[in-house]
């Protein structure tokens, strides 16, 4: 529905071709961002996307980074947001000037701070007091029928939704880019289980569906269809809670060892072949080493299962086995693993890390719950008391496509939702965003993510691949994916002999 100013491309590169900015010039040392825009680009109702909506954006992007937001901003200090900008201008209706407190690296610049800005049409521009309009905002989240959302200006705009039944798209007639949608109605409808999921596919009621990983062994049953299978540009992880009250552990797991000796015990290769069939990849630390990107450095190779090995490590510092468990001066390993329902694949996983831990002496006790009921406890300061590890962590580097660690790893950063806090890392992921050569731009980059994958700021699980099952009349879905947006655009798709 709103397009960004910047499209990054599958190689993750910017693809002016498909970008409202036609280009950008970079002076002053590597502080002014010039942008220009596409005089051509407009909004649904005949309006150009304008640099004026880009400010507005950026105004609401400002507002909500603030501790006092009553909408945050989950990407604050991503991209220098908003402490490294020095200003935000539009000198005319179609450019735009940003500017940098100091010298910056220009392709992180323009992947993670540049590319978080998205045109906002003056429809949603209701009150002057940006505090009073995020409120207004939020209001709405959950009313897409409201007629503010009427005004887009990507291939798609909403037609009708019905909570918790469906949402139905229909094609942008105005659509301003170059792959015009050849589908003009989508609609996505919620599935109850995922046994009625595959009940659907089965009687081909859907055109694309995700596969539930449970029922995998039985996709044979979907003659119509034929498996897509998507590496995504993610890793996934463990989030431990680094405070000093987490639940049971207190501030143990600011240890290197102990979380060392956890992940020893997370056995990757079962996970991948048990749970999800061969279709994922270990996750070695932060930086994903497939799909094939130039930011892996091979010399991150990981912590490989060992619970052994693992339990030795405890023993070195001065932990003992007491009826169980590991314990020292009166401390346990065992404390609570929090992970959402839904899911029996998480589940499995669980279950398997729990049994493995237990040979280590480290005992959890799995605690599952409604997703909606994860992200306000984990997500909040105010509640790390109620909470150990959790289970649930994922990250897909949108709009952050330079994978720097800013937004999950500096202190106070919109993602870092247990606390870490270490001063080189701090410094590492800063030297990761200043100006230099590329060979000195590269070696930063390495050392970080050399650091991260072996100082453990998360626990590595393995990352999935995505898989669907699509319809053999619908095209496009492989051949048009971009592992780095983790999307197939649907106005890059079509269907066979029908434009309907």
């Amino acid at each position: 529905m709103y397009m960004p100013l910047l499209w990054i491309n599958r190689t993750d590169q910017i693809s002016y071709a498909k970008s409202i900015a036609s280009g950008i010039s970079i002076s002053h040392h590597d502080t002014v961002f010039t942008i220009s825009m596409k005089p051509s680009w407009h909004w649904s109702n005949g309006q150009p996307v304008t640099a004026q909506n880009v400010l507005f954006d950026w105004s609401l992007i400002k507002a909500a980074s603030s501790s006092s937001s009553p909408l945050p901003y989950c990407f604050a200090g991503g991209g220098g947001v908003p402490n490294g900008w020095k200003s935000v201008t539009a000198p005319n209706s179609h450019t735009v000037v940003v500017t940098t407190k100091t010298s910056v690296n220009p392709v992180w610049f323009e992947h993670n701070a540049l590319a978080q800005l998205v045109p906002v049409p003056s429809v949603w521009q209701k009150y002057s007091n940006m505090h009073r309009e995020l409120s207004w905002i939020q209001s709405i989240g959950s009313a897409p029928n409201n007629a503010v959302y009427k005004v887009v200006d990507g291939p798609y705009k909403i037609s009708k939704a019905v909570t918790d039944q469906y949402w139905t798209y229909v094609a942008n007639p105005a659509f301003s880019g170059i792959d015009k949608p050849q589908i003009q109605t989508v609609t996505y409808h919620y599935e109850t289980s995922s046994a009625n999921l595959f009940a659907q596919l089965r009687r081909g009621a859907l055109d694309i569906g995700s596969l539930p990983l449970s029922l995998y062994s039985q996709r044979h049953q979907l003659t119509s269809y034929h498996l897509v299978k998507q590496q995504l540009f993610a890793y996934f992880f463990m989030t431990l809670n680094f405070r000093p009250n987490a639940n049971s552990i207190g501030g143990l797991f600011n240890k290197l060892y102990i979380r060392q000796a956890l992940q020893m015990g997370i056995n990757q290769p079962a996970i991948i072949q048990s749970i999800y069939h061969g279709l994922a990849e270990p996750t070695l630390g932060p930086v994903p080493r497939y799909p094939a990107n130039a930011y892996f450095d091979s010399a991150v190779h990981g912590y490989a299962y060992n619970p052994q090995a693992g339990r030795k490590l405890l023993e070195k510092h001065g932990w003992s086995m007491v009826n169980g468990v590991m314990t020292r001066n009166g401390q346990k390993l065992e404390f609570p693993l929090l992970f959402a329902t839904g899911s029996t694949s998480r589940t499995n996983m669980m279950q398997l890390v729990k049994s493995a831990w237990a040979q280590e002496g480290i005992v959890v006790h799995l605690q599952s719950m409604a997703p909606s009921a994860v992200g306000p406890i984990v997500g909040s300061a105010a509640n790390s008391s109620k909470w150990a590890v959790d289970g649930n962590g994922g990250w897909i580097y949108v709009p952050d496509y330079y994978p720097t660690g800013g937004e999950l790893y500096l202190p106070g950063a919109g993602f870092n939702r247990g606390g870490y806090n270490s001063s080189t890392m701090t410094r590492l992921i800063r030297q990761t965003y200043a100006g230099g050569t590329p060979t000195q731009i590269k070696a930063r980059f390495d050392a970080y993510q050399v650091y991260a994958a072996s100082q453990l700021p998360d626990l590595w699980i393995p990352t999935p691949e995505s898989i669907a099952e699509v319809r053999n009349i619908v095209h496009g879905m492989q051949s048009n994916y971009n592992p780095i947006m983790a999307l197939t655009p649907l106005n890059e798709l079509t269907l066979q002999g029908t434009h309907s």
